[in-house]
């Protein structure tokens, strides 16, 4: 019995250390997999009738937990960390499938950013401007150690763009 106890207090320091840890985005470099048109794709986007969502981040959830776009709309996705420890908003496939035209941090704004990782710290709130380009559905979690583990996790889904009717 000792050694779990030792397991879990390890775990938890894990959480701890991690929940200290400086927040930073990851970016990528533009590759297979992600939208090839972005500056076409943003250029083209009626930016005034972008819909603006929000999700907040806390320990340990999204909320919601679950995200709906649909195919060629331009978005607002507030993200915002009402947590006491830092998260990241992470998925590999939702990042690909979108057209980023900015992310907006405290410090300014990365245009058309190829994105792999967004990080909060505590209080910190970020903006992510998007077309949502490929239909499907996509794994979003927080990849600070044990997060998902406790259930930081989610789903983000484009959906197809209905048919035009006569």
């Amino acid at each position: 019995m000792k050694k779990r106890q030792r397991a879990v207090l390890v775990a938890l320091a894990l959480v701890g250390v991690a929940g200290c840890a400086p927040a930073r985005d990851v970016f990528g470099d533009p590759k297979a997999g992600y939208v090839g048109d972005v500056a076409a794709r943003v250029a083209a986007a009626d930016w005034s009738s972008a819909e603006t969502l929000t999700i907040a981040l806390s320990e340990f959830a999204f909320s919601p937990d679950r995200l709906t776009f649909q195919e060629g709309a331009p978005y607002r996705l507030s993200i915002e960390n009402g947590g006491e420890r830092a998260h990241s908003f992470v998925s590999e496939g939702f990042f690909e499938a979108i057209a980023a035209r900015k992310l907006t941090t405290p410090s300014g704004a990365v245009e058309h950013p190829y994105l792999k990782s967004i990080a909060f710290s505590p209080g910190e709130a970020k903006e992510l401007h998007f077309v949502a380009v490929k239909p499907g559905t996509y794994e979003l979690e927080c990849t600070v150690p044990l997060h998902a583990t406790f259930g930081m996790t989610g789903k983000i889904r484009i959906e197809r763009e209905a048919p035009a009717t006569r």
